[in-house]
């Protein structure tokens, strides 16, 4: 399953995102995909410079939420090494059919859990510790604002 799209020469920056975004709506909309969610695509480009360029992207969990996977391609598109004049987007491998999107309070609380610590987890390795950490109340009543709350390591 692919879609590729010609663009005006040398299209890059806001013009390569709007391509993007068309290439990721035209491929959810394809019938063959049969509501199947996606689990690994290929962005591909040919350059006008001549040559061409491919990033496999491999998603953390399944997707066809649109806004989601352009969020994904739209970093790996920014990669690109030289201007394009065609993109394409081709499914690599399906994940399970959509089941619709999953509700907040559905499941249980240790998979909430499970979900927030992994969450966690993900920010701290790519902003360091500080990433995630909570606000405690320490003095509420201080006169002194410093003195009334204080941020310490989150702990899912």
């Amino acid at each position: 399953l692919e879609e590729t799209l010609e663009l005006p020469a040398s299209a890059s920056g806001t013009q390569l995102g709007r391509a993007l975004e068309l290439l990721v709506d035209r491929l959810l909309a394809r019938r063959e995909r049969r509501g199947r969610t996606l689990r690994a695509v290929v962005l591909g480009a040919r350059l006008v410079e001549g040559g061409t360029w491919r990033e496999r992207v491999v998603f953390r969990e399944a997707l066809a939420d649109p806004a989601r996977m352009r969020l994904v391609l739209a970093q790996r598109l920014a990669l690109l090494p030289a201007p394009a004049e065609t993109l394409r987007l081709a499914v690599e491998r399906f994940g399970p059919p959509h089941a619709g999107a999953r509700a907040l309070f559905d499941d249980g609380q240790a998979e909430r859990t499970a979900r927030l610590r992994e969450a966690v987890r993900q920010a701290r390795a790519v902003a360091g510790p500080d990433a995630a950490l909570r606000v405690l109340d320490v003095e509420p009543d201080s006169r002194m604002r410093e003195r009334r709350t204080v941020l310490a390591p989150f702990e899912g």
